[in-house]
């Protein structure tokens, strides 16, 4: 068999005599070889005695080249490594740098990297330099995974105010590149979660910041539009896990500070339309402290609950102050963003326009963003379900009252409740108190379902722990409204009998004290007042009157707000 082999090299035969040291032998001092082609020999003839006779058999040495030898010797053709003369990790790293800078800095081919990697004395093939470039993360092209971690930090970025570029290996990824090629936008891509950590070759920058322009005032479809953008930004942007239970999220935001502002912003409103000026006056310099957390620590529960405030706000100078603040902090601080932007145009709508026209716009944002389809406007799944419970806060006096009706009107409980009712008494109560807002508020308190739902939440609020106040709040004034609304239809007076009862069990414990979270509950003063005065009932109507300007008088002039109130 080894007489079947014979070696050419460079098309030269060697002489007869000639001694020929084969690579394959191991020999230090073998030639470097540029071509080595076996070649089967012709059949077997009868040969000349002279040729038979003159090469001996010990001149060379006639061993097979075993597979290994052949294989790398082939590949040695195209200056490539056999798959099976791997490299280490170790050795590979020495050349990382070298190999980084031709493929990804210079943008040269894989092609032209191997070669002048062979030049330097490193030979791989291409299937062991894409599997070293996977785990190094070098990639000139972007896959999805990497697009889907930009884009989560792009929206957390933009929620706050910061605008984003991304560059790999020194040059600036087009995203929207990537997107227009796939044929998606980047809400058909992006996953509900937080932001991965992007990959190693990746880099998240701020821009530097644009030439300022001047804002000019903006049309009622762009301000519709960038409505719509900062909702969205924010809802990406996740308040509470995804996984939180819808009724849950906004049970975080009523311990949030941001909450807290816009709730003394609320209740200095109403004290300046008491006439309660200086405490109004203290009350709305707490809440412009903390108003900057829009921009700190911005939430969708945050950007709706200053939309239903001012809404339903009765001091257009407290309105307009909102938005200025709003535009002129974002402007001094240059808060960059949606969000920035939006203040800055709605300030800019409300001085250029009548209160009215601008009230009237700001409604139809609010009702549309509410009726939004999720799946359409790129918002995530069950956006809406999350907002229902910031739409039924209370508040001591509703001056638009229709309008705010209707709000609530678009809420749709069974969109809070996906599978089972919860078995825990905890969340099980959080979804029946939720129901019982929604519910009552979209009947007027009518039907046996309101009135079973309080007194289930009633029931429930004695085996759990924590303070329930809130849940006590929401079922007593429940059953109030229903059976005053049994009295309006039949006139009995062991109706209203019982509806002036369970007010009276409201009020009772605000009274003598001050919270500036249960500032609603003057509001119920006002209310008990009211029905009393309606059944003839004078007498009890002036002492509710009185005890009312008695709970105005317990407020601090110097209100500062503390800790958190006793809801907390």
């Amino acid at each position: 068999m080894h007489s079947d082999f014979t070696f050419t090299v460079n098309n030269y035969a060697p002489e007869p005599n000639a001694k020929m040291m084969l690579p394959y032998r191991g020999s230090v001092s073998t030639p470097v070889m540029q071509t080595f082609s076996p070649e089967l020999s012709p059949p077997a003839t009868e040969s000349s005695p002279s040729d038979s006779g003159s090469i001996s058999k010990h001149d060379v040495e006639r061993v097979k080249p075993t597979a290994i030898h052949m294989q790398t010797v082939f590949s040695s053709q195209t200056g490539e490594a056999h798959p099976s003369q791997q490299h280490s990790t170790q050795v590979w790293e020495t050349h990382k740098t070298d190999i980084r800078r031709l493929y990804l800095e210079e943008n040269r081919p894989l092609k032209e990297v191997m070669a002048i990697m062979r030049q330097k004395g490193f030979r791989a093939t291409v299937r062991m330099y894409k599997s070293r470039f996977d785990k190094w993360g070098f990639s000139k092209n972007n896959s999805k995974r990497d697009v889907v971690a930009m884009l989560q930090v792009q929206r957390q970025r933009s929620a706050v105010g910061k605008r984003t570029t991304f560059h790999r290996n020194g040059k600036e990824v087009a995203i929207e590149a990537y997107l227009k090629r796939k044929g998606i936008s980047q809400y058909d891509l992006v996953e509900p979660g937080l932001a991965e950590n992007l990959p190693e070759n990746l880099r998240c920058l701020t821009p530097p910041p644009e030439s300022p322009k001047a804002l000019h005032s903006p049309g009622t479809l762009s301000l519709q539009e960038l409505i719509l953008q900062c909702a969205r930004d924010l809802a990406w942007n996740w308040y509470c896990p995804p996984d939180t239970p819808l009724v849950a999220c906004a049970t975080h935001y009523r311990g949030d500070e941001l909450r807290c502002a816009i709730t003394d912003i609320t209740n200095a409103d109403w004290l300046f339309s008491v006439g309660h000026f200086e405490r109004g006056g203290a009350m709305c310099e707490q809440g412009f402290k903390s108003l900057h957390l829009l921009f700190k620590k911005p939430s969708i529960y945050g950007l709706l609950h200053l939309f239903i405030t001012v809404l339903d706000a009765s001091n257009k100078g407290i309105v307009k102050e909102v938005w200025r603040y709003l535009a002129a902090y974002a402007a001094t601080i240059r808060v960059e963003g949606p969000l920035a932007r939006l203040f800055q145009a709605i300030w800019k709508f409300l001085s250029t326009h009548e209160y009215e026209e601008y009230w009237d716009f700001l409604f139809e944002c609010t009702e549309k963003l509410l009726l939004v389809e999720e799946q359409n406007s790129g918002l995530p799944a069950d956006t809406l379900p999350r907002l229902y419970p910031i739409l039924f806060i209370p508040r001591a006096y509703q001056y638009r009252d229709e309008p705010y009706r209707r709000l609530q009107s678009r809420c749709d409980f069974r969109r809070l409740v996906q599978g089972p009712m919860p078995t825990a008494i905890e969340e099980r109560t959080v979804f029946q108190a939720m129901e019982l807002l929604i519910l009552g508020n979209q009947t007027l308190w009518q039907g046996d379902r309101v009135f079973e739902l309080a007194n289930a939440v009633l029931e429930n609020t004695k085996g759990i722990a924590y303070n329930t106040e809130f849940f006590v709040y929401i079922a007593v004034t429940s059953l109030a409204h229903y059976h005053r609304h049994q009295y309006i239809l039949n006139k009995e007076i062991a109706s209203h009998e019982l509806s002036v009862h369970y007010l009276e069990m409201i009020v009772s414990v605000m009274e003598g004290k001050w919270d500036p979270d249960m500032g609603y509950l003057l509001g119920e003063l006002e209310r008990l007042e009211h029905w009393y005065r309606d059944a003839g009932d004078n007498e009890k109507a002036d002492a509710a009157a009185l005890r009312w300007k008695n709970a105005l008088e317990a407020i601090p002039k110097d209100f500062v707000r503390g800790q958190k109130g006793i809801l907390h």
